[in-house]
């Protein structure tokens, strides 16, 4: 799923470490809201900065967190 100009929503819930340990990084419906939102200011950040930013953490759920 696109969210804006250069993120997708996969990015932002993708995790090594919860595939490892077979957790299921998914967010409620409230918390998508504020990726988007996310999502929209980075890409701003990266016009302004006129390069790539990798997203290394956009999510993590509770039990991935503490893990």
């Amino acid at each position: 799923m696109g969210l804006f100009k250069y993120f997708t929503l996969e990015e932002f819930l993708t995790s090594e470490t919860a595939v490892k340990n077979k957790i299921e990084n998914l967010p409620s419906f409230e918390i998508v809201e504020n990726i988007k939102e996310l999502a929209a200011f980075l890409d701003d950040v990266r016009d302004a900065w006129g390069s790539g930013i990798i997203v290394s953490s956009g999510f993590r759920c509770e039990k991935l967190n503490k893990k």
